[in-house]
């Protein structure tokens, strides 16, 4: 029969949000509670599924301090899984390494199981009739520039074997180098899912056996682009060979930004409008929205905007119509005026010789041919007939010309 698990990582329990604490003290604590809710939302979903086990894949805490609030709720958690006969495995990051900071716990429930920092250890469960080997290891010290993978042996005994590692596989520039390694090195460890953590955002890097995941982190914690969208864990279901997850949405709380063109957009209320139309997809009734607004492109609406220099006003009049669960944090002003080209183009000034140029190029039989001679479209001629090919040329026109005539020529 299958059996199945929750993999989660990247807790972050208690995190203080220290700068926006100066500034949003309100949402700083909202954000702060959101880490333990959704911690709760895990312990609720496992009970409710009736996994046989989980497995948390680092960075419990957000640092070495480990809040006793946050180290309270984490044992409260785990007391309730175990007196369900769940088993949880927890794994130590470089937020939160074994040999620094302070912990007020002493004791463990007896079906948790916390992995060691000087090698990996195995523990083996039997879950109905298949034999489960759970590997794992925890770091030392936060600065773990070396790979700990070499502490994991292959395994030799029957059954399916899971491992778990906090680590950034693969190089990804946007996380620290913290055990680096690359998913060849572990696809030839003879493991069947490979369970990390660190890095934030939720992928699956290798889908056949060995499967290897990161679940992203547990609650979204800024407008990043991996901290945005859905957090949460994978409830991972193995019925043979056959392993299956599917993604558990358990954060409280969202971070999104949305981008917002003012080309057609007539006055200051319709600015408003399409913010609000940008943002609906993505509202839940059972989450808060977290939202800033990237204003983008030219129009006549770019000059009414420049009576509100830092958009505060309209930021306000955002937040006062905004409805519950929803926060607006911050607009940006990146729109430019709208270009008058015929009056450019009566000139006799480089803006004049450039759109020129420009319109020469931007013809739909001018794209085309500087399309069909590059290498790529060569190859896939196709591709041609599926671009808006008279929509590319004018945006070319307005990009060749933007540069000189925001940068004050003309």
């Amino acid at each position: 029969m299958p059996f199945s698990f929750i993999h989660a990582a990247d807790l972050h329990l208690d995190s203080p949000f220290e700068g926006l604490a100066a500034t949003r003290p309100d949402l700083a604590t909202r954000l702060r509670d959101a880490s333990l809710q959704a911690f709760d939302a895990l312990v609720e979903a496992a009970l409710k599924n009736g996994v046989d086990f989980v497995v948390l894949a680092g960075d419990l805490y957000d640092g070495a301090r480990r809040g006793l609030r946050a180290q309270l709720r984490l044992k409260q958690a785990l007391e309730r899984l175990s007196a369900q006969g769940i088993h949880c495995f927890l794994a130590h990051g470089n937020h939160d390494p074994v040999e620094e900071g302070w912990s007020a716990i002493r004791s463990w429930p007896k079906h948790v199981h916390i992995f060691p920092a000087d090698s990996a250890s195995t523990t083996t469960l039997s879950l109905r009739g298949e034999t489960v080997h759970v590997h794992g290891t925890s770091y030392p010290r936060s600065q773990q520039t070396t790979s700990l993978l070499p502490r994991f042996s292959q395994p030799t005994k029957p059954g399916f074997h899971l491992a778990v590692l906090h680590a950034n596989v693969g190089g990804q520039a946007a996380h620290a180098a913290y055990s680096p390694c690359t998913v060849e090195e572990l696809a030839s460890k003879g493991m069947h899912y490979w369970a990390l953590g660190h890095i934030h955002r939720a992928s699956v890097l290798r889908e056949r056996a060995p499967r290897i995941v990161y679940p992203g982190n547990l609650q979204g914690r800024s407008f990043k682009p991996s901290e945005q969208g859905p957090k949460g864990a994978l409830l991972v279901t193995v019925d043979g060979e056959r392993i299956q997850s599917r993604a558990l949405d358990l954060a409280p709380i969202r971070f999104a930004e949305v981008e917002v063109d003012i080309e057609h957009l007539v006055d200051l209320p319709s600015v408003t409008t399409a913010l609000y139309a940008a943002v609906e997809p993505l509202r839940s009734p059972e989450r808060e929205l977290i939202v800033r607004g990237r204003l983008v492109g030219r129009g006549a609406v770019s000059d009414d905007l420049r009576q509100d220099p830092d958009l505060r006003e309209l930021l306000q009049g955002l937040s006062d119509a905004a409805p519950e669960g929803l926060t607006w944090v911050r607009l940006r002003d990146e729109t430019a005026p709208e270009l008058e080209l015929e009056s450019i183009a009566a000139g006799d000034d480089l803006p004049a010789a450039v759109l020129d140029a420009a319109r020469a190029l931007a013809t739909v039989d001018g794209v085309r041919q500087v399309l069909s001679d590059h290498p790529a479209f060569k190859q896939f001629p196709a591709i041609l007939r599926d671009i808006d090919l008279t929509n590319l040329g004018q945006r070319a026109t307005l990009d060749a010309l933007a540069p000189l005539l925001d940068g004050g020529e003309s």
